[in-house]
Order: structure tokens, then sequence, then C-alpha cells
């Protein structure tokens, strides 16, 4: 009987770097998914005009706990603007043109991208959103009333993805990583997932919201509801963001 995690290990260990495609000239896989043509972007307000109250790390790691119910409420534009900058933004190096995101990626390759449903944003109709660091705006991909009601089921955790303000989901694009580092990579796609989730929850706290992470879903209707490439483009996780009124 094979055991997938030891097997997984041993055929992701430190690659033979003269077997791997950057070495040999392979072109360069694109840093981020493509947008259809005629997709709306939308501009998210700059995260240098907004001002979030100080928190120390201390009570923003202590922040959190396992959240099983969302009050209803909304997250503004600068919010999600914010959250989306601090889990995968860029921004330059003090004194170079060097531009860095705000999570670590093993040889910066980036592999992940951000999607997420927007339940309840201000000025932001209901729909599933593609995130675009390089520009920090957002591709719209698909306006629904519905479909927070179709994650909830994907997710199987309908209670608290139907009453979110916002639910992200990382999709790994794992060539981008394996281009660079072999089979390494994907190990690498699981590592920086969890970055960005851990950016999302710290971000979250500063901003009066809680974070329910979920990895048990149904794969398949994910990559339905997402019109991603099933052979290409993996979900990996998902967390949904709102707030939790102790009064209610």
């Amino acid at each position: 009987m094979t055991n997938p995690g030891k097997e997984f290990m041993e055929k992701t260990r430190y690659p033979d770097y003269s077997t791997v495609d950057m070495i040999l000239r392979v072109p360069e896989p694109s840093p981020e998914l493509p947008v259809p043509k005629g997709t709306k972007i939308i501009k998210l307000p700059s995260p240098k005009r907004i001002r979030i109250p100080e928190m120390p790390v201390r009570k923003a790691l202590e922040n959190w706990e396992p959240v099983g119910f969302f009050s209803r409420s909304s997250l503004t534009m600068k919010e999600l603007s914010y959250l989306l900058w601090c889990m995968q933004g860029e921004r330059k190096l003090d004194g170079s043109l060097t531009r860095i995101r705000n999570v670590p990626s093993s040889g910066e390759r980036h592999p992940i991208d951000t999607y997420f449903v927007a339940g309840e944003i201000e000025d932001l109709p209901t729909g599933i959103y593609h995130y675009l660091p390089g520009t920090h705006r957002i591709a719209a991909i698909r306006e629904d009333s519905d479909i927070p009601f179709s994650m909830g089921t994907a997710s199987m955790n309908f209670k608290v993805i139907t009453r979110a303000s916002v639910t992200f989901l990382w999709i790994a694009s794992p060539h981008r990583s394996v281009w660079a580092l072999g089979n390494r990579g994907y190990r690498s796609i699981f590592i920086e997932t969890g970055h960005i989730c851990q950016a999302l929850i710290m971000a979250s706290a500063c901003i009066g919201c809680r974070v329910h992470p979920i990895d048990l879903f149904h794969d398949q209707m994910m990559v339905q509801l997402m019109g991603l490439d099933p052979e290409s483009q993996w979900p990996l996780y998902v967390a949904a963001v709102g707030r939790v009124n102790r009064d209610f």
C-alpha cells in the first residue's frame, strides 16, 4: 500500500538543477493568470491612502480564534484594498527599483493567485473577482447574487460563507514554481499559501474582522465554479472574512 505523503516528500526533494526548465531555457511562465479580453477591470483605492488603526502584533495574533458565525456586516472598498495588498501587494524596496510582494515566495516565483467572492462589499456587486497584484486592480470574473450560496456549498461550510463579507480562494499555478525549482516547487505552493493566509489573519484583525480558514472543500465543484483549468490551476485554500458582534 502506497503512502501518498511519503511519496510526495520523496519526489519533491532538492532537485538536480541541470534538469530544471529555467536552466534548459524553457520560456518563463506568466506571473499571473490571464484575464480574458473584455473583462471589466476595477481600480482599487491606493493602499498608501488607507488609514488603519495601529495594533500591536501580539494583539493581532491573539485576535485569532475559530469562527462559527459571522454577523451581517460589510467591508468598504478601502478595507478590501488593504486586505488584498497585505496578502499579495507589491512594493519597492527602499532605495531600489526592485519590487517585491508582501509575503515570502521561494525564488520569488509567486505561484498563487487570489480569487474572491464578494458577499457584502460596499459599491461592489456580488460575484467572483481576481486580484491583479502588479497593478493593484481586480478583474470581475462573474457578477451573480447567488455566488455566495454556490461557494458555501462547494466549501461545505454554508452558514459561514453565506454570511461572510468576502471569501478568498487561493489558486496555485504550480508551473511558475516548478519552472525554476523543479519538483521542489510543488512544496513551495503549499508553504506560500500558508504565508498568505496568515497575512490575511493579521490584516483582518487591524480592521476589526475575523477569518475562518477552510481546507476541506469539493475540489471539482470549486474548479467548475471558478472556471479553472484543473490540469494547471489548483484550488488550495479558502478563507472567509467577516465581523463578529458578540452582542448579536
